[in-house]
């Protein structure tokens, strides 16, 4: 149970972020954050399959027996970080590398 804590904690600190991020640098709008509402329940529901496929495994063979939630939180995990950092990078770029900045494609040509 707590990875799905935990990834459904990323999905939060991403959308906190990127919500920080438009205020920030003004560019909040209603009708982007309803777009990244649906992403994030998107991933939720993602997740949800994977627990489903996961489940039915147990009763009906699928074909598919190997830890699909997990492979999906990991993935959605990773994502977020990614999406994290390039946002605390667009809030504050003294927080973020220049190195790992050019590395994910955020701020300036810095060498």
């Amino acid at each position: 149970m707590m990875i799905y804590a935990i990834t459904c904690a990323f999905i939060v600190l991403d959308f906190a972020t990127g919500l920080i991020k438009a205020v920030a640098t003004d560019k909040f709008k209603s009708s982007m954050m309803r777009q990244g509402l649906f992403h994030k329940v998107g991933e939720i529901l993602c997740v949800a399959l994977g627990i489903l496929i996961q489940y039915a495994e147990g009763y009906l063979d699928l074909g598919i027996n190997l830890p699909v939630a997990a492979a999906i939180c990991t993935y959605i995990v990773l994502m977020e970080i990614g999406s994290a950092v390039e946002n605390i990078g667009a809030i504050n770029p003294d927080l973020v590398p220049a190195k790992l900045r050019k590395i994910i494609g955020i701020g300036g040509d810095d060498k």
